[in-house]
């Protein structure tokens, strides 16, 4: 059924029995037969013991060969079917062994009327094993065989019956048996309408009706060639903000449409892989070129880049990116791994497409960036994260106004490095929270300890959390003792597109005595517009900038105007990354607040500080 199901669907190539759902249903359908065989064994063994000890009963002993010969078969059957598992065969042995049976009933003498119970059970035991079709092809060759018997010998060509059932009787059985008939027909069609529905969920994404991921995985045949590609829509997400949540299905339909427009004229198979994602399969007989690749994906990216999406009166431009990769026999990576890499690719140089060259760059900042979850994952579990403190210092560098306190993380040879080439793996795998709890409560510890204002990085991500805010609620329980305080710095680089989460943080924090700081300012996105929309304390100006002054006079020019800015909207500023003489003296002449740097001071832990003083 489901096999003649995808050739209508043209999906023939389509190895659905190797699909973990198929598998399973498979095993469900195998295993209630095995369970229907067994109980229906046990229940025909227990009739015929019934049987036998009613004519035994009766003084009728002289019938012990008809209930023996059945009853050992029976038993026979029952052994094999505990130690044999083919349920295919011992489902034809059940099927023939009624029909044999009914014949032996009504042609042996001394039979019981037990053939009219197997004539009323035949049916529905044929649907339940053989399905609707075929159960139905067993019951009426049943029925003609039984039919063509009774004929036979009432016209004296074949053996008598040596039963003679009573008309009523007949009548009687023929319509319990149609009945169940009809019965386990109409449920047997219900439980196939039901599996072709979950079928159908199973194999074809219900929004788009284009088969799905799963599919695609189990169509691509290890021994031939194909192009491969994954079609991303870059807008998808900002399209859902702005138009709502149900413009998501709109979106997709219309990217379907026209990939399936194009189906047959470019030679591929489209794929549905997630809501804003297609994947696109075209089988070559000959080993593709990357070139051969990059002209497909060029006339599809062509194609689809022609046709806008309607929106009442407007149009819509989709933003498509597209990654490929070339499939050859015998190549044991993943065809959607490599085809991830190139999208990835393709996104970060900011090109419409790119085709897996198999980049060793790639490959390895693949690698190293599942190295780093690892080592992230193995101080959580080590407990060898640890926070240093970076002091502050006035702008003549000699008093500390407060510290930054940064991660370090333990690596394999027993070093502490920063976080800070960890932070992009740490946010697209939901590590980030932790890092933030951790230091946050290390922050803690160090003003109860010290009594000193300590400043920490977030996110922006950060700020729209409540558990973060709750975090916030239980540190300053925490510290509400102690005169020092907590400095937010957010880095400016950071959308802060939430404009009025950002403003309520701020007035938040501050009823706790807290204050919130720019970080690197200076080459971010917002630049002064986050200064005049937000109500911040401190900025911090870009340790890039700083350490360009004494050589690039437009920076120079740049941290001057930054500072004078600054200075009008009184707020103060720090110059980060003062790392020698040169620097320290340059800064100094340009009056900003507050300094911080190797040249002044490593990151340690504040004991160090505070012995030193």
């Amino acid at each position: 059924m489901l096999e003649q199901k995808l050739k209508k669907k043209e999906l023939g190539f389509f190895n659905y029995k190797k699909t973990a759902w198929y598998q399973s249903i498979r095993e469900e359908g195998r295993s209630f037969k095995l369970k229907l065989l067994f109980f229906s064994v046990i229940a025909a063994l227990f009739v015929l013991v019934l049987l036998y000890l009613s004519d035994f009963a009766a003084g009728r002993p002289n019938r012990f060969p008809a209930f023996a010969i059945p009853f050992g078969l029976l038993s026979l059957f029952l052994v094999a079917l505990a130690r044999f598992r083919r349920v295919r065969a011992l489902i034809l042995v059940a099927l023939v062994f009624l029909a044999v049976g009914f014949f032996a009933v009504v042609f042996l003498p001394g039979s019981s009327e037990s053939y009219l119970i197997i004539f009323a059970v035949f049916s529905p035991f044929a649907m339940q094993l053989r399905g609707r079709v075929r159960g139905s092809i067993w019951s009426a060759c049943f029925f003609v065989a039984i039919v063509a018997s009774y004929l036979l010998q009432l016209a004296g060509i074949g053996p008598s019956w040596t039963v003679r059932p009573e008309p009523v009787t007949i009548a009687t059985f023929v319509g319990i048996g149609a009945i169940l008939f009809v019965l386990s027909y109409h449920v047997e069609r219900r439980q196939e309408a039901m599996i072709d529905r979950l079928t159908n969920l199973l194999i074809f994404d219900e929004t788009t009706g284009l088969p799905n991921k799963d599919v695609l995985e189990h169509s691509i045949d290890a021994n031939r060639r194909y192009i491969f590609a994954i079609i991303k829509i870059e807008n998808f997400s900002d399209l859902v903000a702005l138009f709502g949540y149900e413009f998501s299905d709109t979106i997709s339909q219309f990217a379907s449409r026209k990939l399936r427009k194009y189906e047959e004229r470019l030679g591929f198979r489209v794929f549905q892989l997630k809501f804003n994602e297609w994947g696109v399969l075209s089988e070559r007989i000959v080993q593709p070129t990357v070139a051969e690749a990059a002209q497909l994906i060029s006339d599809l990216l062509k194609a689809l880049e022609s046709e806008t999406l309607p929106w009442e009166s407007d149009r819509i431009r989709l933003v498509y990116r597209i990654g490929g990769t070339i499939v050859c026999p015998g190549d044991d990576r993943s065809p959607f791994s490599k085809a991830d890499i190139a999208l990835k690719k393709a996104e970060r140089g900011h090109s419409s497409f790119t085709i897996f060259d198999d980049d060793k760059v790639e490959r390895r900042n693949a690698y190293e960036s599942v190295m780093k979850f690892s080592e992230l994952i193995s101080n959580r579990e080590n407990g060898t994260f640890k926070a240093v403190f970076q002091p502050v210092f006035d702008a003549l560098g000699s008093k500390v106004e407060w510290y930054e306190a940064l991660l370090r993380l333990k690596v394999q040879d027993g070093s502490y490095v920063s976080v800070y080439p960890y932070l992009e793996v740490a946010k697209s795998t939901g590590f980030y929270q932790y890092l933030t709890e951790f230091i946050m409560r290390k922050t803690a510890e160090a003003i109860v300890e010290h009594d000193v204002d300590v400043s920490i990085n977030i996110s922006i991500n950060d700020i729209v959390r409540p558990d973060f805010i709750m975090l916030v609620d239980e540190v300053y329980e925490t510290i509400r003792e102690k005169r020092g305080r907590i400095i937010f710095e957010i880095l400016e680089s950071d959308e802060l597109v939430e404009l009025e989460k950002c403003i309520w943080f701020i007035d938040y924090i501050t009823r706790y005595g807290f204050k919130i700081a720019i970080d690197d300012f200076g080459t971010g996105y917002s630049n002064y517009c986050n200064l005049v929309n937000l109500p911040i304390d401190i900025v911090k100006i870009d340790g890039s900038l700083i350490t360009r002054i004494k050589s690039d006079e437009n920076a120079r020019t740049l941290v001057e105007g930054i500072v004078l800015f600054c200075k009008k909207a009184n707020k103060k500023t720090v110059a980060e990354y003062v790392e020698d003489e040169h620097v320290f003296q340059s800064v100094k002449r340009l009056e900003i607040d507050f300094l911080q740097g190797y040249y002044l001071a490593k990151p340690a832990s504040i004991s160090e500080f505070v012995d030193a003083t």
